[in-house]
């Protein structure tokens, strides 16, 4: 098996994709519909999951449902995740790629609509890769729906570099910098969290809630 570099060998190996993770892949051609995470980190949050014992995920911002799919099948025979997103090209996207009795597809605002969920508490993981601009308010309800011992992962924590840089570049809007400097903040919090921020391709902050 010939591998082209570190990234090749390591997802050929532990983290190939199977035959629908592939077609959802391939069928997300926007250019602004970049996929967020990549098979390695499909993988990681599959082994999170696992070790975990997880059995209900909530994620927040679905696109096409690659990372939806990737958790899905981690998930044991009565596992459940629901998964949210607000644009409605995008849902429908999601909606011709996920054909699992294991997921549920919200559309709408993840801000007014998480609140339909709400009494299915306590979860056991919730998955935050959508607006920057409101990680917060998903922690935050997060905090309050996810049980001690679960899961907060959040994605794109390193917010393209922005969160340990001095000058804000030019793709990055400082409410958002703030915002998710915030965020990490929160979950750096070791008398609330044991955690870390991974350095992924885009940054990966995974935190056990301890409350």
């Amino acid at each position: 098996m010939a591998h082209k570099d570190r990234l090749d060998y390591i997802r050929q190996l532990f983290a190939l994709e199977t035959p629908q993770l592939k077609a959802i892949r391939e069928s997300t051609t926007d250019k602004n519909d970049q996929i967020g995470i990549n098979p390695e980190e499909g993988k990681l949050l599959q082994l999170l999951i696992r070790l975990a014992k997880v059995k209900t995920i909530v994620e927040v911002g679905t696109l096409s449902g690659y990372s939806t799919q990737w958790m899905a099948d981690a998930l044991p025979e009565d596992g459940h995740i629901y998964t949210f997103e607000k644009d409605k090209k995008r849902a429908a996207m999601a909606k011709g790629n996920l054909h699992s009795s294991k997921i549920t597809l919200v559309t709408g605002d993840a801000l007014e609509t998480l609140s339909s969920i709400s009494a299915k508490a306590p979860f056991d993981m919730i998955f935050i890769d959508a607006d920057k601009l409101h990680y917060l308010h998903y922690l935050d309800w997060a905090e309050k729906h996810i049980r001690k011992g679960g899961l907060i992962v959040g994605d794109n924590t390193l917010l393209f570099d922005a969160v340990w840089r001095e000058a804000l570049p030019d793709r990055v809007r400082q409410t958002a910098l703030q915002a998710m400097r915030e965020f990490n903040q929160r979950l750096a919090d070791p008398a609330k969290y044991a955690s870390l921020l991974l350095p992924t391709a885009e940054g990966m902050t995974i935190a056990v809630k301890n409350f």
